[in-house]
């Protein structure tokens, strides 16, 4: 998570945000970004993705370490990894991370009777594709409910408001693959 804190600070002063500007912008009061930036508080999911946005930032290009080269082994100890401490969902970056990428390819857990409510629109041209490993998963998405079973696949617009539910009694697991437009 440090290496969240230093990208936040560091792109706000490159672009030449204040906090307040940028907290205008992303929707969170400044007094989180300041505990997020001096490495108080771990943001959850939610509020990590609205500052990686107004940044002009993928979630995943904030969370990880830019890499140079195009040809890269993570092991499992490498890949990053993303526990939202309100909703216990983990989100294992399986994907290399560089500027410009424009695909990321995801592990999600989801503990039982949790989820990822009013995730925050991506930016126009963003896909996200999921394929279910384990477990069910209720997607809301424009106000359409859809249940995915083991080896269920689905596309979706980014943009369209969308919420991930796991309405039982074990952990469920996904592939998410965002290609961002």
């Amino acid at each position: 998570m440090d290496h969240f804190a230093e990208q936040l600070k560091k792109l706000r002063l490159k672009q030449n945000f204040t906090m307040q500007a940028l907290a205008d912008s992303a929707d969170v009061s400044k007094s989180m970004i300041s505990k997020i930036e001096s490495g108080a508080v771990q943001p959850t999911l939610d509020i990590a993705a609205r500052l990686a946005k107004a940044l002009g930032k993928t979630l995943s290009e904030m969370l990880h370490a830019q890499h140079a080269v195009r040809t890269i082994l993570l092991s499992k100890t490498e890949q990053a990894v993303w526990q939202d401490p309100k909703s216990r969902v983990i989100r294992r970056n399986i994907s290399p991370i560089f500027q410009g990428l424009k695909v990321e390819w995801l592990h999600v857990e989801i503990p039982p009777g949790s989820g990822l409510n009013s995730m925050p629109a991506s930016t126009p041209g963003t896909e996200k594709y999921i394929l279910m490993i384990k477990g069910i998963l209720k997607i809301t998405a424009n106000e359409e409910v859809f249940e995915l079973k083991k080896g269920d696949s689905f596309y979706f617009d980014g943009t369209c408001p969308h919420e991930f539910t796991n309405p039982t009694k074990e952990t469920t697991e996904y592939y998410l693959v965002i290609k961002h437009g």
